[in-house]
């Protein structure tokens, strides 16, 4: 006598099916921006470090040639001196301004609070004294110089070397690609007498728009005060809460 064996199979309904699937999207639609902006932060710090890097090195093999910065000659008339002293200790640079080509082809840079500005700050043409440099990875390098119009670096915008500052550099980590906006992918370094270059926005700012607080942190800020924030702390948490500090919290969370 035998006995018959009926197995039952089990399949999702179309109906799971659709549900699960609109489930998955819907997670999907709320992480996966998330995680792009992360990366995206994450790949900025990382390219804003190596900027650091790269032209703190070549400020000081700049200043073992040529002396400190201000027997460099910066003046308003001569602006592009920040650039081309120490462009020769930089692999694969391009120099450029309005007479030769124009290293930023974006139409318009964007302030954290969004107000808008043109190129100039990386293409020159507006009588303030920039010019611009292209670096091999593709960062674009311009100047502010029109600061130390007597060739003193006598501008004061903190305390100790902050007091002596001769021009300085800002940076576009990714080129002419978006967003071009400070506290994003645009950012600022100062160059002091003694050849110190400091990311506006460390401790020791005093001047308003440079200082972290109110030159980063708040969102009617320009956004010109947060590379300190970046090479020291590594994050752009600024973007995400807004009681960040020097003396307190470091990163959104802690």
């Amino acid at each position: 006598m035998t006995k018959s064996l009926h197995t039952k199979n089990f399949a999702f309904t179309l109906a799971e099916v659709l549900i699960t699937m609109a489930i998955i999207g819907i997670v999907a639609a709320i992480t996966i921006p998330s995680l792009v902006q992360k990366y995206q932060e994450k790949a900025r710090v990382t390219a804003l470090k190596k900027f650091y890097s790269t032209i703190n090195q070549a400020v000081q093999m700049a200043v073992i040639e040529h002396g400190t910065p201000d027997m460099w000659g910066i003046t308003s008339d001569v602006p592009d001196v920040l650039l081309t002293t120490i462009f020769p200790y930089i692999k694969h640079a391009k120099f450029c301004n309005d007479g030769n080509s124009k290293c930023h082809t974006a139409d318009t840079l964007y302030m954290r609070r969004g107000e808008k500005l043109d190129t100039h700050v990386f293409n020159g043409g507006d009588g303030t004294g920039r010019a611009g440099m292209q670096l091999a990875d593709g960062m674009i390098v311009g100047i502010y110089a029109n600061m130390t119009a007597d060739g003193a670096c006598s501008i004061n915008l903190g305390t100790g070397d902050l007091t002596n500052i001769c021009g300085e550099y800002i940076v576009d980590v990714n080129g002419s690609s978006k967003p071009n906006t400070y506290g994003k992918d645009l950012f600022i370094f100062n160059l002091t007498k003694r050849g110190t270059l400091v990311p506006v926005g460390a401790r020791n700012y005093t001047a308003a728009g440079y200082v972290f607080e109110t030159g980063c942190l708040s969102d009617s800020a320009a956004g010109w005060g947060c590379a300190g924030w970046v090479i020291e702390n590594g994050n752009m948490d600024y973007w995400h809460c807004n009681d960040l500090s020097w003396n307190g919290k470091h990163k959104c969370g802690n």
